[in-house]
């Protein structure tokens, strides 16, 4: 199990704290993905990316419920405590007390691959870790996976924006889990992830540790 830290309710990671602590209380079976996920290995004193959302993976019928609007009752008075409809054609829910906003993800997502997010959730158990923030629960994708969704979108366009961003955050987990004496497994990865994929992480890697002994 991991703890959150404990930030000023002003910082922005505190911020994004509760927003992750009210998904929690809205969605018990979500799993925290992507670079607000990634934080939570990196940590506030190692600098981690900046982002604007938070990423949240939903099993299929939590999600079709909320596609079709036949959220059930509970969950639904949850989610109107919490959240307001996105403005944003590219996010789904936008919280409250904080203007930060949520993706909710699945199966059908793009440009995650299909058969990765099914080994995710069908493995739920070996392909998480239980994060405890502000007294609520929620399940965090490892850093293994994480890596190797963000390998997913590097390898496609390394050299955009985005790609240097995910590139970032892979070097700052693999720095994250070597700070922690926590090996990262590799097989893990590879298993995951694709031929191209797996190419990159190789390279990814190299680089890791040139820049460790610079």
């Amino acid at each position: 199990m991991l703890i959150a830290e404990d930030l000023p309710a002003s910082s922005l990671f505190a911020k994004f704290q509760r927003v992750i602590a009210d998904i929690a209380g809205v969605y018990p079976r979500a799993v925290l993905v992507g670079a607000a996920a990634a934080a939570q290995y990196i940590g506030s004193s190692n600098n981690p990316r900046i982002t604007r959302d938070v990423d949240i993976l939903l099993e299929e019928k939590d999600f079709s419920d909320f596609l079709e609007d036949e959220i059930p009752l509970e969950t639904l008075t949850a989610l109107e405590r919490y959240f307001d409809d996105s403005d944003s054609a590219n996010h789904s829910l936008k919280h409250k007390g904080t203007g930060i906003y949520v993706d909710l993800l699945s199966l059908e997502s793009r440009p995650i691959r299909k058969n990765m997010i099914r080994h995710i959730l069908e493995n739920r158990k070996t392909a998480t870790n239980r994060l405890k923030v502000q007294g609520r629960f929620i399940d965090i994708l490892k850093p293994e996976y994480l890596i190797a969704m963000k390998l997913n979108r590097f390898s496609k366009k390394p050299g955009s924006e985005r790609g240097q961003c995910d590139r970032v955050d892979i070097l700052k987990l693999l720095k994250a889990l070597g700070e922690s004496l926590i090996a990262a497994d590799h097989e893990i990865i590879k298993k995951v992830c694709n031929r191209n994929e797996a190419a990159c992480y190789i390279k990814l890697l190299d680089d890791f540790e040139t820049s460790k002994c610079e």
